[in-house]
């Protein structure tokens, strides 16, 4: 889904932490699971709130983790106010006596959730951007166009070969240093 890393020499410093150390078919499997057991197990007014929150608790994890990269970022913030938008979308579908005012409020927080979300995606993107290509510079590439397309799945295609490389990074130094990986 990318182009192989290009280290430029550069050594990964141990004060960032690395990347989480998911493959991005893994997480496409696990939203697939979630979805069919969702479809399958939560009545039929559930399943449509449930399965657009899916992706709620990864994207809240990598923003948490960017945190950590970066104090300053921001993609937290959108991430809450996408993530407090989407449920209102997803209450406001399920009540029981839909009015026309309840829902033309649905189709607003639908779109402005949308809207959301694709500041989040792209404020985690630029976040990385930021990092790898600054702090510790690997040359990362995110296409926007991917990023739209294929989100979290892309991004984590991205983070997954640096997860790995900064592993086999903190194995060779732990190995240089006299102590097996394990000490």
């Amino acid at each position: 889904m990318g182009q192989p890393l290009k280290p430029h020499g550069a050594i990964f410093t141990p004060k960032y932490p690395a990347p989480p150390f998911v493959h991005w078919a893994v997480l496409l499997v696990v939203w697939i699971a979630i979805v069919v057991a969702t479809e399958l197990f939560a009545p039929n007014n559930l399943w449509a709130p449930v399965a657009s929150l899916v992706f709620a608790p990864w994207i809240m994890y990598l923003c948490i983790w960017l945190l950590r990269l970066d104090s300053k970022s921001k993609c937290i913030v959108w991430c809450d106010a996408y993530i407090v938008v989407k449920l209102t979308c997803a209450w406001l579908s399920i009540q029981p006596h839909s009015s026309l005012t309840n829902q033309l409020l649905t189709d607003v927080f639908a779109i402005a959730s949308a809207i959301l979300g694709i500041v989040t995606l792209f404020s985690i993107r630029a976040n990385l951007l930021n990092h790898y290509n600054k702090r510790e510079p690997i040359g990362i590439d995110l296409g926007p166009v991917m990023t739209f397309f294929f989100s979290y799945l892309y991004i984590q295609s991205q983070l997954y070969p640096i997860a790995q490389l900064k592993k086999q990074q903190a194995e060779s130094l732990t190995t240089a240093a006299g102590q097996t990986p394990l000490q």
